[in-house]
């Protein structure tokens, strides 16, 4: 018994040894990865106060089609969104009645306006292309 308390400080010195060998993690968090809407804020070259209307105005739509939404319509959402799942996708599972429908599709209209209004006209512009070239993008692979 004496003997193997005499290997445990040899056993220790040889694990600290080779500890320096190991790699060193960084305590530095990586950046969260951009979402969309920030991508596309770069390449639209927005300023900070555009960013913040577009923000605002993207809260006030969710707020507003959270309220024509029933509650297990909203726990059926909020759980797909935890999941990461697409919000087309979302919607055509929630089984919304006509008015829902009717009510969402004006509150997004609106919504869509008030952006359009933060835009410039440049912007606007290179909005268009962008969504132009997305649209040949999807045309392409569903015809391959």
């Amino acid at each position: 018994m004496t003997k193997k308390l005499f290997l445990l400080p040899g056993a220790i010195a040889l694990i600290l040894a080779a500890t320096p060998g190991l790699p060193v993690f960084s305590q530095a968090v990586p950046p969260a990865p951009a979402t969309r809407m920030e991508k596309w804020g770069e390449k639209l070259n927005l300023t900070e106060e555009q960013k913040t209307q577009l923000k605002q105005i993207r809260a006030s739509t969710r707020a507003q089609i959270e309220a024509v939404l029933t509650e297990e319509q909203k726990t059926q959402l909020q759980t797909a969104r935890q999941q990461r799942q697409k919000l087309g996708k979302n919607f055509s599972s929630l089984n919304l009645t006509d008015e829902q429908k009717s009510k969402i599709r004006a509150i997004r209209q609106e919504a869509r306006k008030q952006m359009n209004a933060v835009l410039t006209a440049e912007q606007h512009q290179q909005l268009q292309r962008q969504r132009e070239q997305k649209r040949q993008q999807r045309s392409t692979q569903t015809s391959i």
